[in-house]
């Protein structure tokens, strides 16, 4: 049936298609870059003042599709902490998510030497703004994000994989609720145990399993595998605005294997503690306080 009316229209088919192409083309070439640039960047500045958008270009993806090349995200009084930064960024929309009430797009992301892509569903109601989102993380290197590092305040490195989704306001991500599912990979991180001559612990392999719900990060499962030692770790974390001031609830194990002995060669009240503990078998340890001032005891 639908052979037979393209063949009785086959002339209106091909002016449509003619129309159609024409469009495309004239959108592709003519297609207003510096004056979406500009309106992008100004909408997020009045959506939040304290943040400033920097986008090199933007130019449309056939067949439909936005493509954002060298775009920044930064704190306006400190421009030099890029919070999020890119390479590039593919934008198409979910035209399906429009019936649903919803404004809904995939996106693929080139930064920090890795690719980041997912999809994400913005949604207004009485109480707001609302995100629902879920993300992919390829080969994240952490090394390159120094935001990071200055959030908590820790030094991290490593290549991150795994999955993270969100579902709750824009505003304030930790009225929301999610979970992540994160593997880093060939990492390093600083540490502040006083009984530890270490400064960081690298590390093969760390994995982690969190949900976030009314306020708190609750870890559910995380363990580190490396040559010096191996640890577990679980609790929550009740989240401030402040990231500095979260509290810390956290229990968890550590074992060290004889290369980290070797690594303290020389420091034989550490070592002797060690050894000492390492007679009953793993021995453990809890966290309190704060991010900023973290309290460790051994138990």
């Amino acid at each position: 049936m639908m052979k037979n009316l393209i063949s009785k229209h086959k002339k209106w088919f091909g002016y449509a298609i003619f129309a159609l192409v024409l469009t495309l083309a004239l959108l592709y070439y003519r297609f207003p870059s510096d004056a979406l640039r500009h309106y992008l960047e100004a909408t997020a500045q009045k959506a939040n003042p304290l943040l400033s958008l920097s986008i090199d270009h933007i130019k449309l993806q056939l067949p439909v599709g936005l493509r954002f090349e060298r775009s920044k995200l930064v704190l306006r009084d400190e421009p030099e902490k890029a919070i999020f930064s890119s390479n590039s960024l593919l934008v198409k929309p979910l035209l399906a998510s429009l019936f649903q009430g919803e404004l809904g797009c995939s996106f693929n992301c080139r930064a920090y030497n890795g690719n980041l892509k997912g999809r994400i569903y913005l949604n207004r109601d009485r109480k707001g703004n609302s995100i629902e989102t879920e993300l992919q993380l390829s080969n994240i290197q952490l090394d390159d994000y120094d935001y990071l590092s200055d959030l908590i305040e820790r030094d991290i490195g490593g290549s991150l994989n795994g999955t993270i989704s969100y579902k709750g306001p824009c505003d304030l991500l930790m009225n929301g609720s999610g979970k992540a599912n994160l593997t880093l990979s060939d990492g390093r991180v600083e540490i502040v145990l006083p009984l530890f001559t270490l400064n960081s612990i690298d590390f093969d392999k760390m994995e982690i399993e969190m949900l976030l719900q009314k306020k708190k990060v609750n870890v559910t499962r995380l363990e580190l595998k490396g040559k010096k030692l191996r640890g577990t770790l679980s609790g929550t974390i009740g989240l401030k605005k402040e990231i500095r001031k979260s509290t810390l609830d956290l229990q968890g194990t550590i074992e060290p294997f004889p290369a980290f002995f070797k690594s303290i060669a020389g420091i034989h009240d550490t070592i002797r503690f060690f050894k000492k503990r390492l007679k009953q078998g793993t021995f453990s340890f809890v966290i309190h306080g704060t991010m900023a001032e973290p309290r460790i005891q051994f138990t």
